[in-house]
């Protein structure tokens, strides 16, 4: 897609919303970036709004620490009514942030320097798309189902130059998310 036809659209949604289409104010809340930048399911990551704090606060706390409640939408394929899913501290080998950044810290970094931001921050930004507007959402094992949203890096001239399938996993019993990564960079 150019970035005319892209700033066209965004325009247009625009005024859909001034007109009382509320359901779209989360996917038109800013316009399309000059530069390179990255969207997931139609919401541009900009990286002062979507900076988040250094989850070095995990340091000395317990895995089971909560350190955010994600709004998780349903999956009605798999019985699944929206929820909740919640980001522990975690341990390095099992599960949580500190396995995510343990784990994928260098995946979510090489997106990251992309569009000169921090791991941490596209990797909250694409947990936080996947869970609330997944793409898909599939049974990984009998208890824990991924979640999956489509980033996508839009260069300098408007056109997608790169797509990962960002997986978020969570725990059907427990309703923790157990990891989350990129795959299938295209």
């Amino acid at each position: 897609m150019t970035t005319t036809l892209r700033k066209t659209l965004v325009a247009a949604a625009s005024v859909l919303l001034l007109t009382g289409c509320g359901a779209l104010a989360d996917d038109t809340a800013g316009s399309v970036p000059d530069g390179s930048y990255l969207v997931a399911n139609e919401l541009i990551f900009d990286p002062v709004q979507h900076d988040v704090e250094d989850q070095s606060v995990c340091n000395g706390l317990p895995g089971e620490e909560v350190l955010e409640r994600f709004d998780r939408a349903d999956a009605a394929e798999l019985n699944l009514a929206p929820g909740e899913a919640l980001m522990t501290c975690g341990h390095a080998d099992g599960a949580g942030w500190r396995h995510i950044a343990d784990g994928h810290t260098d995946d979510f970094g090489e997106i990251a320097e992309l569009v000169d931001s921090s791991w941490e921050d596209v990797a909250w930004f694409v947990i936080d798309r996947a869970l609330e507007r997944p793409s898909d959402v599939v049974l990984y094992r009998e208890d824990i189902a991924n979640f999956i949203v489509l980033l996508e890096y839009v260069g300098e001239s408007g056109d997608v130059e790169q797509q990962w399938e960002i997986v978020v996993g969570v725990g059907l019993t427990s309703d923790k998310i157990i990891t989350s990564f990129p795959r299938n960079p295209r």
